[in-house]
This record gives structure tokens, sequence and C-alpha cells, in this order.
């Protein structure tokens, strides 16, 4: 009787030997589809519009002197420099484990392709335009957010203007920083 338990678990083990090894190999596929797709996204050109828009973030640099503007830009493209490639190395076993393997094939194919490139060079490119686009469409939304918050919260008149006149302000600030 032993030896049949011990049989049968010999065959269990030789039987899942083989998906373990399946499961093992698509995963390492997966894992290198997905670095090959990360690598696709092109990397120098997303550091690039990501820098322009972290120097966006400091908009004291407007009033700084020429040298200590330049600082912050300098500083920040070397941080960028240096996080990219961290992050895009970090990025790529998260997608493995989100993606199916068939996802990736496709993925890796589509960002190839001439299109792909095409499109990920332009989503770049427009990324700067959209933001202006953005800081367009963002305050009239934001002011009758504002408008609907008043209503719940039963502003006063004056309350309701001082919210209003410090989103007009924040705005103002947003666009001379430009």
């Amino acid at each position: 009787m032993w030896r049949s338990i011990i049989g049968l678990c010999a065959a269990l083990v030789m039987l899942g030997a083989p998906l373990s090894a399946s499961a093992r190999d698509e995963a390492s596929e997966r894992l290198d589809l997905a670095y090959r797709f990360v690598a696709l996204m092109q990397v120098e050109d997303m550091a690039k519009a990501m820098e322009q828009s972290f120097v966006g973030l400091f908009p004291a640099t407007a009033s700084m002197n020429p040298e200590d503007a330049r600082a912050v830009q300098e500083t920040v493209a070397e941080m960028m420099q240096e996080y990219m490639p961290a992050l895009f190395k970090a990025m790529a076993p998260v997608y493995a484990e989100i993606f199916t393997l068939e996802e990736l094939r496709a993925l890796v194919a589509f960002y190839e392709s001439d299109v792909g490139r095409s499109m990920v060079r332009k989503s770049y490119d427009a990324a700067p335009r959209i933001g202006v686009v953005a800081q367009t469409v963002l305050p009239p939304v934001l002011e009758r957010a504002m408008d609907r918050l008043c209503d719940r919260l039963e502003c006063s008149a004056q309350e309701r203007q001082e919210m209003k006149s410090a989103l007009r302000g924040q705005a103002g600030q947003a666009a001379s920083a430009k």
C-alpha cells in the first residue's frame, strides 16, 4: 500500500514538474516582453517631458536671478537622469504581472511598429500643449465646483467671493509662472 502511495506521489510530482517549468518559462517571457515594452516607451523623450513638468512646479524660478534658475533646472535634469531609468526598471515587473503574455506580445508588436513609435514620440511632443489646454479648461470647472460646494455648505456671499478670488489668484500665479 505504501508503495502505491509513494508511486502516486512520485507520478504527481513528475506531472507537476513540467507545469512549473512552463509557468516559469511564461513568467520569464512576460518579464522579458515587459522590459521591451518599457524600453519602447522612449525613456529619453519621457524624461525630457517630465523634466519640463517638474521645472514648471518651481514657479519661483521666474523671480530668481538667471544663475539660480539655471541651477534649479540643471538639478531637476540631473534628478530625472537618475529617476527615469530606475522608474522604468521598476515598472517592467508590474507590467509583467498585470498583462497576459498575449497582451504583452501585442503591445510590443504595436510599439515596435512605425505607428507605435510615432504615437509615443508625438505623445511627448503633445504633452506641453495639452498642459496649456488643461490650464484653460480647469479654472471654469473649478469655479463651478466651488459654486456647488458653497451651495452644499451654504456659504455666505462673502465666503463664496473669497473662495473664487483665491481660486482666480492661484490661476493667475500659475499663468504668470509660465
